[in-house]
């Protein structure tokens, strides 16, 4: 099935995920620039594992091609997998990427990574790997909910919108806005050098009072859960989703970050943030929209893999 995004999203609006193939719903941003002035990782290259073995909506080659070269171009030396996770897979890298995973089920919202898988990553990162695992609105957060209890953080698994503190250019509660001047930007190495992100759709998450909050979410925020309906039409499926049952979000985040034993974790609870795309009315969304989510994804690099000392 295919995912679009949602826009000016109500109570009680629908998203439509279809298996008809169509005109794809986003494209890469091929011109976006991925140029890295300063790159931190020349004399270390650290090995970087990017997962594309769970279902993942977004590939290295596709949707998440800017993020992928920016990262290569910062100094990281990448692979690719497409096995499930395990000591042995993960062994000699310093880091693995996760970007919404998806899970088999009908609605993609079953576990995608099993209870070995979860385990394998929780003991490799104690023992000193780092983890970025990106998330989305509903059904990633659910596809990953058991990766992420391993490391305390909660899903909330439906959709995020903010009534006040929205990237008012977009006309959509749920592209949200953390910034210096909202006060929803915490002040941390991982928003060094960044006055505002703006992030594209996701879903809310929380973790406990040690982790640190990077993309605040405002007493406005409101969560609403997802409520799916599937309708089979020959070979065809079509899965309406209804968000419903508007929450408060007040305590929440986009955002988080903390140290695993003797590794560091970072989980977002929306992926677009992190890419350069096109949607099919050729609008941009990612870090071609705003400059600083380029920055911010280097900082996010730079916190899980800090990069050796200068002279």
């Amino acid at each position: 099935m295919m995912y679009d995004r949602l826009f000016g999203l109500s109570f009680f609006s629908i998203l439509i995920f279809t298996a008809c193939h169509d005109k794809p719903l986003s494209t890469v941003d091929e011109e976006f620039d991925v140029s890295v002035y300063t790159p931190a990782y020349l004399t270390s290259r650290p090995k970087v594992l990017f997962d594309e073995g769970h279902e993942n909506h977004h590939k290295s080659n596709g949707t998440y091609k800017p993020f992928v070269n920016l990262i290569i171009n910062d100094g990281v030396d990448l692979a690719i997998t497409d096995k499930q996770a395990s000591g042995q897979i993960l062994s000699g890298f310093r880091l693995y990427i996760v970007v919404n995973a998806k899970g088999k089920s009908e609605l993609n919202d079953s576990p995608a990574f099993t209870t070995q898988e979860c385990d394998a990553v929780e003991e490799w990162v104690k023992e000193g790997g780092s983890l970025l695992l990106i998330t989305d609105h509903f059904p990633f957060g659910s596809a990953v909910e058991n990766l992420a209890k391993k490391f305390h953080v909660e899903m909330q698994k439906g959709i995020v919108q903010d009534s006040i503190y929205n990237d008012k250019t977009s006309n959509d509660e749920s592209q949200l806005e953390f910034s210096r001047k909202n006060k929803l930007l915490a002040e941390c190495e991982l928003t060094k050098g960044i006055d505002k992100v703006i992030s594209f759709t996701g879903q809310s998450i929380r973790c406990d009072d040690s982790c640190i909050s990077f993309l605040n979410l405002s007493d406005f925020a409101y969560d609403m859960t997802a409520k799916t309906e599937v309708i089979k039409d020959g070979n065809d499926t079509r899965v309406n989703v209804s968000f419903v049952n508007p929450q408060s979000a007040k305590g929440r985040s986009q955002g988080v970050a903390f140290t695993y034993g003797q590794g560091r974790v970072v989980v977002l609870g929306e992926a677009g943030m992190l890419t350069a795309q096109f949607n099919r009315d050729h609008s941009k969304f990612g870090m071609n929209v705003n400059a600083d989510n380029k920055i911010l994804a280097l900082n996010i690099m730079h916190w899980l893999i800090p990069p050796p000392r200068k002279n």
